[in-house]
């Protein structure tokens, strides 16, 4: 059941544009246990680059939904309503900032195409993780 379910999201993620906007989350039938990862997996060939001193522009976001939808999760299980709060406001940050036309090089392909994405059409992985929290800081 678990590959079936890898399959669907796969598919569905598809309609997103970027697998780097989608997180998988199991929840324990008790409801107090759950799992939240970014769906991508690794970004092996981001890395690398990275290490060789390369920039990357790499999505962020469906990490740090996987953090978030757990802060989340632990929020409600010890009533920790600032945690809670703090979650869903990095999470609005990050739509708020791509909403502002703020993004990284896969985002950018969905709208302008892979092929004709330009350097000023998005941003590396730091300068958007930057520009995520300056949204937040403004909230």
């Amino acid at each position: 059941k678990n590959y079936d379910g890898d399959v669907q999201s796969d598919v569905v993620a598809q309609g997103y544009g970027s697998l780097g906007l989608m997180t998988s989350v199991l929840v324990c039938p008790d409801g107090k246990t759950v799992e939240s990862e970014a769906a991508h997996g690794t970004v092996t060939r981001h890395y690398r680059e990275h290490q060789k001193g390369n920039p990357t522009s790499t999505n962020p976001v469906a990490s740090i939904y996987a953090w978030t939808r757990g802060l989340e999760h632990r929020g409600k299980l010890d009533g920790n309503n600032d945690l809670i709060a703090f979650s869903q406001k990095l999470e609005k940050a990050c739509v708020d900032t791509i909403d502002s036309g703020k993004m990284t090089k896969d985002l950018a392909g969905c709208i302008y195409g892979l092929k004709n994405v330009k350097p000023e059409h998005y941003l590396n992985t730091m300068d958007f993780l930057q520009a995520i929290r300056e949204t937040q800081e403004k909230m």
